[in-house]
């Protein structure tokens, strides 16, 4: 590890987030479908990368890019990752304030293969207030 200064604790500011588990994940697909994975080794890195980032937002949004983009479950995928991005951010004192078609838009523009995790993450920090 880089060591930018020997006070690193106190140059660097850490915020530590609680993370959604693959169980969690698992029962809210399960509203919608019946939480049956094509892979389960998908789902278990979804959960190291995420819980390995760090900020609240990024996290949120790679939640949210990588349960749609990587299909892991049988059905289901982006209702699952948006869902599972609003349960990761209230459980942070978080809640996103936007309509059901904006809802609906943002997942058909986070399975796009061009839009970046950055926009994902600025829009996130936009949308969202303290609760």
């Amino acid at each position: 590890m880089f060591i930018f200064c020997k006070l690193q604790n106190m140059c660097m500011a850490r915020i530590y987030a609680k993370t959604l588990t693959k169980e969690a994940i698992i029962e809210i697909n399960k509203q919608f479908e019946n939480g049956t994975m094509l892979n389960e080794g998908t789902l278990e890195y979804i959960v190291y990368k995420v819980a390995n980032i760090r900020g609240i937002d990024r996290k949120a949004a790679t939640l949210l890019i990588e349960i749609a983009r990587k299909h892991t479950f049988t059905d289901g995928n982006k209702r699952t990752a948006f869902e599972s991005m609003l349960a990761f951010l209230k459980i942070n004192g978080k809640e996103l304030e936007v309509g059901k078609t904006s809802r609906f838009n943002v997942v058909v523009w986070v399975v796009k293969p061009k839009t970046q995790l950055e926009e994902i993450v600025t829009w996130i920090a936009n949308h969202t207030r303290k609760s």
